[in-house]
């Protein structure tokens, strides 16, 4: 099974994806049953690439193929922190004067996403922006990328699940759906 979270940034992908690793490692066997794949925009960063508004393509093109890899070796069963979905979304906003780039990265994403046995889409404006030093704080920024990842999942026609409230809400929704996945 293929499991993408997605959403903007901040929106808490990562804490979700590690208290499902947690979960996962608790519960007998399930931790063999899905590879949990780390963000790539936060790999590009710890590599020295310029990421948020010092975006580049070399960056996005790196993302793309990094995506790519990772769900290729992770075949048929994942839980990805990041998808094609958002990391389109974010190529969009940067990159809306070079629809070159935009057209080939929104063919990949589509293909990508099709693939995708359950999509997990966690809105913004639930919590606050955490400041980490990596991601931007800026909520305007954050709705504006929301809005791109929700035009994209109704472009590409990608169903999704939608998960709010506190963490352990989030965790208890999640697991229940992979498990009934399982």
């Amino acid at each position: 099974m293929r499991i993408a979270i997605t959403g903007s940034h901040g929106v808490g992908k990562t804490t979700l994806i590690n208290d499902l690793q947690n979960y996962f490692k608790a519960e007998a066997g399930l931790n063999r049953s899905f590879r949990l794949l780390e963000e790539t925009p936060r790999q590009a960063h710890e590599l020295g690439f310029p990421i948020n508004e010092n975006n580049t393509p070399e960056t996005q093109l790196w993302i793309f193929a990094k995506q790519l890899e990772m769900e290729l070796i992770a075949r048929d069963h994942y839980i990805a922190d990041k998808c094609f979905v958002d990391l389109l979304a974010y190529a969009k906003y940067f990159f809306n004067d070079r629809p070159d780039l935009v057209s080939v990265l929104e063919d990949i994403s589509r293909r990508a996403a099709a693939k995708y046995g359950l999509v997990i889409y966690l809105p913004t404006g639930e919590f606050p922006i955490e400041d980490d030093g990596v991601r931007r704080t800026d909520q305007d920024f954050q709705n504006k990328v929301d809005k791109l990842v929700l035009e994209i999942l109704d472009e590409f026609g990608v169903k999704y699940v939608k998960i709010t409230g506190n963490k352990k809400e989030r965790l208890d929704q999640a697991v229940e759906l992979i498990k009934n996945l399982i």
